[in-house]
């Protein structure tokens, strides 16, 4: 599989977002960093609109989603908690 421009910055997409989510609620909102979440599938859907509905892609960006939103999840809720314990 090459990598391809376009490959390289849907990657870039897919990662960046949810990384500058999770940081910013961290550093400045935690105890609201569960919308984190909300916002990168809002994000995911703006940035991806066309791909998401053109009937080819839409199986593999709905799993890359899904796997982006479960690690935005996973580290948001592991933040709440570190930040309810201590």
């Amino acid at each position: 599989m090459e990598m391809t421009p376009t490959l390289i910055l849907n990657l870039a997409l897919l990662i960046v977002p949810p990384v500058a989510l999770v940081l910013v609620f961290r550093q400045w909102l935690t105890q609201h960093i569960r919308w984190s979440v909300a916002l990168t599938a809002l994000c995911d859907v703006l940035l991806f609109w066309d791909e998401l509905f053109y009937y080819e892609n839409f199986g593999l960006f709905a799993v890359l989603i899904l796997v982006q939103l479960a690690a935005t999840g996973a580290a948001a809720f592991r933040i709440y908690n570190k930040q309810e314990k201590g």
